[in-house]
């Protein structure tokens, strides 16, 4: 800097002292320097300091960086006193403002897209669930009413009248009967034989058995009898009304149609046994009143293959294999007829043997 011309002169803007008579010099003023980057770089060097260097400003990234331990700053510079008044600043001259950190952006945070994603789904869900189960069942669809159905009036026909002809005689068909089905009301007779019936009466009974009569069988033998007629097997009815006309239509609706009929041999000849089976539709007690009145009957001899001789007293209570008995006998030895219930079957016998082998072999 000019030093000589401050020395001549006063202070910054004011004109100079006009010449007086000698005083002492008075002291001189303090020196005013503008002080510059140039100075403060001549500044550093003589106080052995070493200027900045410039460094180039790089943006920070978008990901945050591990932060790098500060650069220290250099030792202060010693700098003369003059040098702590206030410079004035050159006009156009800027001052490097401070660099601004950018803050990061954040991570991506997975978890939260998942908890997102979830609560969407969820949300979904309970909106699907509310609008295909909870709405209708709450309001379910109204069914429309059918509309009610056309009836059509009937078409009334004119009757013609009757105009009279010649009768006409249509011939009669004879209904087609299911054959009866014979099943053994014996579980072991000692035998089974058929005769053949040219018509269900006490004559053609009474022969046929006859002859099966005349065939050997050992003493205490029970042979099976099957009645067949023209049309297959006879019936319970039809048997009845052959040998006891007078009392059969009181009790032929009591029994079954198929019955079963055995001749028992022993040292006195051979002796019938006819068994009946109650009817599911009658009752067993109308049943054994209704065969009560049998023993009024005077037409108890047809149940033989041939006459008993003569009836040797009214019916007696009796017993046999545990089983309560009604039985009178006839002059002819071992002829006895006996009637006795077994469940629902009722037994004519015409011997008290036969009747005994006829209930141990009962099915």
């Amino acid at each position: 800097m000019d030093n000589q011309n401050n020395n001549n002169q006063g202070p910054a803007g004011l004109p100079p002292s006009p010449p007086s008579q000698p005083k002492p010099p008075p002291p001189p003023p303090p020196e005013i320097t503008i002080r510059t980057m140039k100075s403060d770089l001549d500044a550093l060097k003589e106080t052995g300091g070493t200027p900045p260097t410039p460094k180039p400003y790089t943006p920070p990234e978008l990901q945050r960086e591990t932060p790098r331990p500060p650069t220290p700053p250099p030792p202060p510079s010693k700098i003369a006193p003059a040098e702590f008044e206030t410079p004035n600043e050159e006009p156009g001259a800027e001052t490097p403002s401070p660099a601004i950190e950018e803050e990061p952006t954040a991570k991506f945070n997975m978890r939260k897209i998942l908890l997102w994603g979830g609560a969407t789904v969820i949300i979904v869900g309970i909106g699907l669930l509310g609008y295909f189960v909870v709405f209708p069942w709450l309001f379910p669809p109204e069914t429309p009413t059918p509309p009610p159905p056309v009836v059509t009036p009937p078409t009334e026909t004119p009757e013609l009248p009757e105009i009279p002809g010649p009768e006409e005689t249509l011939p009669e068909i004879p209904s087609a009967e299911t054959p009866l089905i014979h099943q053994s009301l014996l579980l072991s007779p000692d035998g089974t034989s058929a005769i053949q019936l040219t018509a269900v009466n006490r004559q053609s009974i009474s022969s046929a058995l006859q002859a099966e009569s005349q065939k050997t069988n050992p003493d205490g033998s029970l042979i099976e009898i099957v009645v067949n007629d023209i049309d297959g097997q006879a019936s319970a009815q039809e048997l009845l009304a052959a040998l006891l006309p007078e009392t059969s239509s009181e009790i032929a609706g009591l029994f079954e149609e198929d019955f079963t009929l055995a001749l028992y041999y022993d040292s006195n000849g051979v002796w019938p046994v006819y068994i009946l089976k109650l009817s599911l539709e009658a009752s067993i007690v109308e049943a054994q009143a209704a065969t009560a009145g049998l023993e009024q009957s005077l037409n108890l001899s047809n149940f033989f293959i041939s006459s008993p001789g003569s009836q040797s007293g009214a019916f007696r209570d009796g017993q046999a294999n545990g089983r309560a008995t009604r039985y009178t006998t006839f002059s002819q030895p071992g002829a006895a007829l006996n009637l006795a219930w077994a469940d629902d079957k009722f037994i004519i016998s015409t011997s008290y043997n036969g009747l005994r082998e006829a209930l141990t072999n009962l099915r």
